[in-house]
């Protein structure tokens, strides 16, 4: 999509960092705002909106069913009936003993399940309500006491899917970078974090990191991948060093790293199209990009491949206890090259963060470039696919049922908060 003769200018000449100027010379921000609207799928934005789609709930557990308790989990499914639940929290402890534990919930759930297990594995299982805060066995009936789980249980993943056009408007498909995460406590000072890289739809160098909110780069011991590998390694046949074939959009490729203002990031990747590990042709030190896992068909541009995923252990120094990490506490963002300048996309919430670098920010009311969904089965659309239109009452995109659709959520934040569950079959990945 195309500025405006003046907004062109701007971000040519100043490489975007006056967006925010006071200078109406320079840059006029009422026109920037009103071409990002015309822009937009949907007719208004929610003014309000916060796109978040989970919320941080604490809850005290006490284990007083007297079933030699070893551990509790807290699931977003019945592990007893239904086939498939992920832990959202889990914690030691034994009977007669209490609790603290937070959970981030997606906000479409109304009822969650708590499970005391004991050594064997058998299962205690409780249901309650999302807002309850102390939750009780005392009542469990003897039926449901220890059971085998039926549910295979996995740990609780997000999805984040990035529009690279930041800070112009987007395509708004949401797929030119996919991310999947999830993490383990495994004690105190140990935590693995599972990084997914599911697609890549960008046409240009993108990178990506993982900012942990709440910590400090100093907090951390050592940061190791599993296996000794990395995103970097790219495909089977290099032998020419990333280094020289990609921008250095990071300042360096140290796992753990140290953000502007001391933040722990832990550096993922430095060009998610070499990431994905095929083996791109390269002539003149240039790649031939194509884009990957956001098309059905084969082409010379597009390649279906098998996502890679890379295990991160942190090790956290003595008194930096992580027992209440949640995924709330995940912030990656992918760096961006526009105009002279790189721009860091981050989810709504996290916008104004500035880790690597600091620059003018775009106040946009639109759209935002990052979405987070609290689904594993997420299905984000095909390259060119819009997420969801609702515009001039016509629903269009890869989410657009009526009563469940982007569109409708967009525009009121208190409405179809289950969307990223009903898609448009024919027009996702």
């Amino acid at each position: 999509m195309q500025y405006t003769g003046k907004i062109l200018m701007a971000l040519g000449i100043l490489g975007g960092l006056l967006l925010t100027s006071c200078s109406k010379d320079v840059f006029n921000e009422d026109d920037y705002d009103e071409h990002m609207k015309e822009s937009s799928p949907v007719d208004s934005v929610d003014a309000s909106h916060t796109w978040e789609l989970t919320q941080d709930h604490i809850y005290v557990v006490q284990a007083d069913a007297n079933v030699g308790a070893k551990s509790v989990l807290i699931l977003s499914n019945d592990p007893l009936t239904e086939l498939n639940s992920e832990i959202l929290s889990q914690a030691v402890i034994e009977d007669g003993g209490r609790v603290m534990m937070t959970a981030t919930v997606p906000t479409r759930i109304s009822d969650l399940y708590a499970a005391l297990v004991d050594a064997n594995g058998l299962y205690t299982v409780v249901n309650f309500p999302v807002t309850n805060t102390v939750i009780s066995f005392e009542k469990v009936k003897s039926s449901n006491k220890m059971k085998s789980p039926k549910a295979r249980l996995v740990q609780q993943k997000l999805v984040y899917c990035f529009e690279e056009e930041m800070p112009e408007p987007g395509d708004y498909d949401y797929n030119d970078v996919v991310l999947r995460l999830s993490r383990e406590v495994v004690n105190s000072r140990h935590l693995i974090i599972n990084v997914e890289l599911a697609a890549v739809g960008g046409e240009k160098q993108l990178a990506a990191g993982l900012r942990l909110i709440g910590y400090k780069a100093e907090d951390i011991d050592s940061v190791t991948i599993e296996g000794g590998g990395s995103f970097d390694l790219g495909g089977s046949h290099y032998n020419v060093p990333l280094e020289k074939m990609a921008s250095p959009l990071f300042k360096n490729s140290s796992l753990l790293q140290s953000g502007r203002h001391g933040e722990a990031v832990i550096y993922l990747f430095e060009d998610a199209h070499w990431a994905m590990g095929d083996d791109l042709e390269v002539t003149n030190q240039i790649f031939q990009r194509k884009r990957y896992n956001v098309s059905k068909l084969y082409s010379d541009d597009y390649m279906i491949l098998p996502t890679r995923t890379e295990t991160y252990h942190v090790y956290f120094k003595e008194g930096q206890s992580i027992n209440d990490f949640t995924p709330a506490m995940f912030d990656p963002f992918v760096l961006s090259p526009y105009y002279g300048t790189i721009w860091e996309l981050h989810c709504y919430r996290d916008r104004e963060a500035q880790v690597t670098r600091e620059y003018s920010l775009t106040k946009s009311k639109n759209l935002p470039w990052v979405l987070m969904i609290p689904y594993a089965s997420f299905r984000y659309p095909l390259e060119g696919v819009n997420i969801g239109f609702y515009k001039n009452g016509a629903l269009f995109g890869a989410y657009m049922n009526l009563g469940c659709s982007f569109g409708e959520w967009a525009m009121d934040r208190t409405k179809c908060l289950d969307w990223y569950t009903s898609p448009t079959f024919n027009q996702i990945f």
